[in-house]
C-alpha cells in the first residue's frame, strides 16, 4: 500500500536538511529534484520539481511569491486540483513517498483532502533566524525585515492551525531539535506517524554541516526586543514550542553592549509601537544580531536597486523608441491610405457608371 509523507515549514527553516535525512532513510522524495546551489543549498534542496512548480504557479497566478501576508488564503481552483490529482497518481505505485516544499504550508488542508491517509512532518525555526537567513539569500523584497517576520507568521500559523485540527496525523518538530536529538526524532516518527525509518547519529553527521546551519546566538535581550517588534510571531513561536514533540532547547547567551543599548532605546519609546517603528526596529535588531550580514545585504540590495532601476530605464527607452517608430509609421502611412481610399472611390464610381447606376 502506498503511503505519503509530506514535509513542510517556512522557507529557511531547515527543511532541506530534514529532507536529506528522510531521503537517506528510504523516503522517495521525487525523481526530478531541484539542483543544488553552491551559495545556497550546496547539498541539495531535496525538492520534487513537479510539486515546487505546482506550488510556485499557484502563487504566481495570484501575483505572489514566497513572502505572503498574514491574512493570505490560497484556495486552488478546479483545474489546479486536477493537476494535483495527476501528481499524486503518478506516484501511487511507490510504497513510501512524499515531497518537501515550504509552500505546501499554505495549502495543507488542500493536500489532506486529496491524500486522506498522508502523514505530515511540520518543521519550524525561530522567526529571527529565518529572517536573517532570508536576508542572506537576498529574499527580502524591498529591504523589509518586518515583511519576513509577517511571512514567518503566515506560514507557521498555517502549521499550527493544521496540527491543532489534525493531531493524529501530524508531527511538529523544531529543526534544531531534530538535529540535536536524532534518536528521539526516529522514535517520534515511529510513535506518532507509524513510520519506522533507519535514522541515527552517523547518518546525520555524514550530511550535516554546522558551518551551513548558521544558528544565531540568542540572548534574553534579543528575545524581549523581538517580542516588542512582533509580539504575534513570538506568541506563535511559544505555541509551537509547546505543541512540538521535539522543541528547541538552545541556551540563551549573554547579551552584547549593542543589544543592551537597543533594549534601552526601545524602553524610551511609547507603547504600543507604531507600525513604522516596528519596521525600523526590525532593521536595527538584524544589524545588531549580525552586523556583517546586514552590511552585505545592504550593499547587495543597493546594487539590486541600481540594476533594477537601470533595467526599468532601458525598458522605458525601448518603449519610447517603439512609440516614436509607430508614430513615424503612422505619419508615413496616413497620406498613402488616403490616396488609396480616393482611388478606390473613383474605381467604384466608374464601375457604377458603366452599368448605368450613376
Amino acid at each position: 500500500m502506498s503511503r505519503a509523507l509530506i514535509l513542510t515549514g517556512m522557507h529557511r527553516s531547515g527543511t532541506s536538511l530534514i529532507a536529506s535525512l528522510l531521503a537517506q532513510a528510504g523516503v522517495a522524495l521525487g525523481k526530478s529534484l531541484l539542483a543544488p546551489k553552491a551559495n545556497d543549498n550546496p547539498r541539495g534542496f531535496f525538492e520534487d520539481a513537479d510539486f515546487v512548480n505546482f506550488h510556485q504557479e499557484l502563487l504566481y497566478a495570484r501575483g505572489l511569491d514566497i513572502l505572503v501576508a498574514r491574512d493570505f488564503v490560497l484556495q486552488p481552483d478546479a483545474t489546479e486540483t486536477e493537476r494535483a490529482r495527476a501528481l499524486i497518481a503518478a506516484r501511487a505505485d511507490q510504497a513510501l513517498w512524499g515531497w518537501k516544499d515550504p509552500r505546501t504550508s499554505l495549502v495543507l488542508e488542500f493536500w489532506r483532502a486529496l491524500l486522506p491517509d498522508a502523514r505530515f512532518l511540520l518543521v519550524y525555526r525561530h522567526p529571527l533566524d529565518v529572517t536573517l537567513s532570508l536576508a542572506r539569500r537576498l529574499q527580502l523584497v524591498g529591504f523589509d525585515f518586518y515583511a519576513a517576520l509577517e511571512a514567518w507568521y503566515a506560514y507557521n500559523r498555517a502549521l499550527s492551525d493544521f496540527a491543532r485540527a489534525h493531531p493524529t496525523r501530524t508531527l511538529v518538530c523544531s529543526s534544531y531539535a531534530i538535529v540535536e536529538q536524532i534518536d528521539a526524532f526516529r522514535a517520534a516518527l515511529a510513535e506518532k506517524l507509524d513510520l519506522h525509518l533507519t535514522l541515527d547519529a552517523a547518518q546525520r553527521d555524514a550530511i550535516f554541516s554546522r558551518e551551513l546551519w548558521r544558528q544565531p546566538a540568542h540572548t534574553s535581550v534579543t528575545e524581549n526586543v523581538l517580542r516588542q517588534i512582533h509580539p504575534d510571531a513570538m506568541a506563535l513561536y511559544d505555541a509551537l514550542q509547546t505543541r512540538a514533540a521535539l522543541r528547541d532547547t538552545t541556551s540563551l547567551q549573554n547579551p552584547s553592549a549593542e543589544q543592551n543599548a537597543l533594549a534601552q532605546f526601545i524602553q524610551q519609546l511609547p507603547t504600543p509601537l507604531a507600525a513604522g517603528q516596528q519596521r525600523a526596529l526590525a532593521h536595527l535588531l538584524a544589524a545588531v544580531m549580525d552586523t556583517d550580514l546586514y552590511e552585505r545585504f545592504s550593499v547587495a540590495h543597493a546594487r539590486q536597486t541600481i540594476e533594477l532601476d537601470a533595467e526599468r530605464r532601458a525598458w522605458e527607452n525601448t518603449a519610447l523608441a517603439r512609440e516614436r517608430a509607430l508614430r513615424a509609421q503612422t505619419e508615413w502611412a496616413a497620406p498613402r491610405l488616403q490616396e488609396l481610399e480616393r482611388l478606390e472611390r473613383n474605381r467604384v464610381v466608374r464601375a457604377l457608371k458603366r452599368v448605368g447606376l450613376l
